[in-house]
């Protein structure tokens, strides 16, 4: 009986634990928010350089999008919440998927999974 009551004690423990480390903060409940490596300048010179704004006649407004930001710095469950249509919901994923990891953010000193929302103006060219 105490070796199950010990058994039971050390998988609920890890379930808890994981659980714990699995949470996702949103940027606003980090001590430091999670950067694209080299800044959010480089960010933009990658955006230039990968985001390939759709073909269309006054292609112009704001793309809300927000990601998970992991622990490892990749991104996932992108999310875009509000586009201008012409296929600026698929570009964005698409984008956002060629993107280098991120530095991730922290809670604590520790290194944890984080949500990102990020705005993405298109003006005519």
């Amino acid at each position: 009986m105490k070796y199950f009551l010990l058994v039971f004690l050390l998988i609920t423990s890890n379930i808890y634990s994981q659980e714990i480390s699995d949470k996702v903060y949103n940027s606003s409940e980090v001590d430091e928010k999670p950067e694209f490596v080299g800044g959010m300048k480089k960010f933009y010179k990658f955006t230039a350089k990968n985001f390939n704004v759709p073909s269309g006649e006054g292609i112009k407004g704001k793309i809300i999008v927000e990601f998970i930001i992991e622990k490892d710095g990749s991104i996932t469950n992108i999310n875009v919440l509000q586009d201008i249509g012409y296929g600026t919901a698929e570009e964005t994923i698409s984008f956002l998927k060629k993107s280098p990891k991120w530095k991730p953010g922290k809670k604590d000193g520790e290194i944890v999974r984080t949500l990102y929302r990020l705005p993405i103006t298109l003006s005519e060219r």
